[in-house]
């Protein structure tokens, strides 16, 4: 069952992310039960045409899905912080990042202050940017155009 909520084995709750300033646990806790802004969430709620990680960009993007996985593992904007994240998750967990799924690891309440500051160091989580349609891409061309004819 990879990429769905995990219940934590104790039954209380983590309050690290509660501690945690409202912005960044909101977006702690919308990844967590699956329904972040992500592209797989976006699209399956049709707000969203695809589903591909609009961090990466074309150049970087090889047909990436936007899952969680890809956001804390993979997306070449976040490689730094991901770095960073995963260094931390292995001094409090013993474990590589290849061995964690993000429902896991966003369960396991070692690796909540890791995950807490890659969130708070990247834009994972917040609003996607709107997707432009090809009237878009023609409106802007033709203000471009008449901005140069202007000067």
């Amino acid at each position: 069952m990879t990429g769905s909520y995990v219940l934590r084995k104790k039954g209380k709750p983590d309050r690290t992310p509660a501690r945690a300033e409202k912005r960044t646990a909101s977006r702690f806790y919308q990844l967590k039960s699956g329904h972040a802004l992500t592209g797989v969430y976006l699209k399956s709620t049709d707000n969203r045409p695809d589903d591909h990680c609009w961090w990466c960009g074309p150049e970087n993007d090889s047909g990436t899905h936007q899952t969680r996985d890809t956001l804390f593992k993979h997306c070449y904007k976040w490689k730094d912080q991901q770095a960073a994240m995963w260094a931390r998750v292995m001094e409090v967990a013993k474990k590589g990042k290849q061995k964690w799924h993000a429902g896991d690891l966003l369960a396991d309440e070692r690796c909540s202050l890791a995950v807490l500051d890659f969130l708070r160091s990247t834009h994972v989580g917040r609003a996607a940017p709107p997707v432009k349609d090809c009237e878009d891409e023609a409106e802007e061309a033709e203000m471009a155009e008449l901005e140069e004819q202007a000067e």
